[in-house]
């Protein structure tokens, strides 16, 4: 088992050194990679199999969107270290303007990374958008996601289109269903199915919905 570990952590290790010489390089120089490409990276797109020990949402100096397509396999993945900030995200409060639209508010603001594919990582996910699959046996975290979002303890997004699967469910936007322990969100359009549920519109056990904007409608803190 120990020797188990100092592979891991060697190889961890020397992606991210590679990675980093791959950020330096690519300081001046926005470009693409293809087939299979070591992540964290400052590359503008990866199409194929982006792999590595967290995802190039870390590099965070970067005044540009990196995209992945396809495969992206985080050995740990950043959302570990995300649970220690769960109870500090806020939402955006719908009800404290006339602004009750629940489209994609968060769609002009800037996006540090982007996977359009299958999203893997054991220890969880920090991104700000997925356009597919978000998988761990953690939690994942971040702006938006289209598609499904499965995660064994914990699902925390701005917006949800789709599905999350995970003991909790915590969203400011959900078209679409939420299955879990615990499910909550600010503004529903779907079905929310777990021991408790919470929308704008009601509070219940088992089973919630919710269809129609009830602008008069004030949501329980």
């Amino acid at each position: 088992m120990k020797r188990i570990t100092i592979l891991i952590l060697i190889l961890c290790s020397a992606i991210f050194s590679f990675s980093q010489n791959d950020t330096l390089k690519l300081d001046k120089k926005k470009t693409d990679r293809f087939v299979i490409w070591l992540i964290p990276s400052a590359a503008t797109n990866i199409y194929g199999i982006a792999i590595g020990p967290v995802g190039s949402e870390a590099i965070c100096n970067r005044h540009y969107t990196k995209l992945s397509h396809g495969l992206n396999f985080q050995i740990l993945g950043q959302g570990f270290f995300q649970t220690f900030y769960i109870n500090k995200m806020k939402f955006r409060d719908f009800h404290s303007t006339d602004n009750n639209d629940i489209g994609n508010f968060n769609d002009t603001l800037p996006k540090r990374a982007i996977h359009n594919g299958l999203l893997i990582s054991p220890f969880g996910t920090f991104t700000d958008q997925v356009n597919g699959i978000s998988f761990s046996l953690w939690m994942s975290m971040g702006k938006k996601i289209n598609g499904l979002s499965l995660n064994l303890l914990w699902n925390l997004y701005e917006q949800i289109n789709g599905i999350s699967i995970g003991f909790v469910n915590h969203s400011a936007v959900t078209k679409g269903i939420q299955i879990g322990i615990v499910n909550k969100t600010k503004k529903l359009r779907g079905f929310q199915f777990g021991l408790w549920n919470k929308n704008e519109k009601r509070s219940l056990p088992l089973i919630n919905w919710n269809f129609k904007d009830n602008k008069s409608a004030t949501h329980n803190r």
